[in-house]
């Protein structure tokens, strides 16, 4: 699908109706839906949350490492992800959607990675996450930083070193 999604509700329902249009003709049973759930802090061991059109599905995913815990993600599904599940039960197609949780202030490549390995196991392939760890790396040396640099700055603040403006 790509990066951005419709700008309008319209279009969401346009693009949904148009992909499942599309996996019909070629004999689709299935469609997979991937996003993040930003959860606004950083998450040191992300879930991967689950919603599926079909109750039979649930043991599937649970099995492959989806959670879907009560209360949780069954409303943040926004945009095409959601209506292509849900569309997609109306036509008669199976849908899955997993969603990374995340801060949603970073990208967050750990979150990917174990994302990617929930649905390489629902679709029983093999990727090599290699590239996906080392970027998980790198990123968490950069929050490691981050946190490092907050608490130095909280530090000057406790010890009377406020700097503020006054002009």
């Amino acid at each position: 699908m790509g990066d951005y999604q419709s700008a309008t509700n319209e279009g969401h329902y346009h693009l949904a109706d148009t992909y499942l249009r599309i996996a019909e003709d070629s004999g689709v049973r299935r469609v997979y839906t991937l996003g993040g759930y930003g959860v606004g802090n950083f998450v040191g061991e992300p879930r991967i949350f689950a919603a599926v059109n079909r109750e039979e599905l649930k043991k599937e995913v649970l099995e492959a490492g989806g959670v879907f815990p009560p209360g949780e993600a069954g409303t943040g599904i926004v945009g095409a992800s959601g209506l292509l599940i849900g569309m997609g039960e109306k036509r008669g197609i199976e849908g899955i959607c997993l969603m990374g949780e995340t801060s949603g202030y970073l990208v967050d490549p750990l979150s990917a990675k174990k994302l990617l390995s929930v649905l390489c196991r629902l679709l029983k392939i093999e990727v090599d996450p290699t590239r996906l760890s080392d970027r998980a790396l790198e990123m968490e040396q950069f929050i490691q930083g981050l946190r490092e640099e907050s608490e130095r700055e909280n530090e000057r603040r406790r010890g009377g070193e406020d700097l503020v403006y006054i002009g």
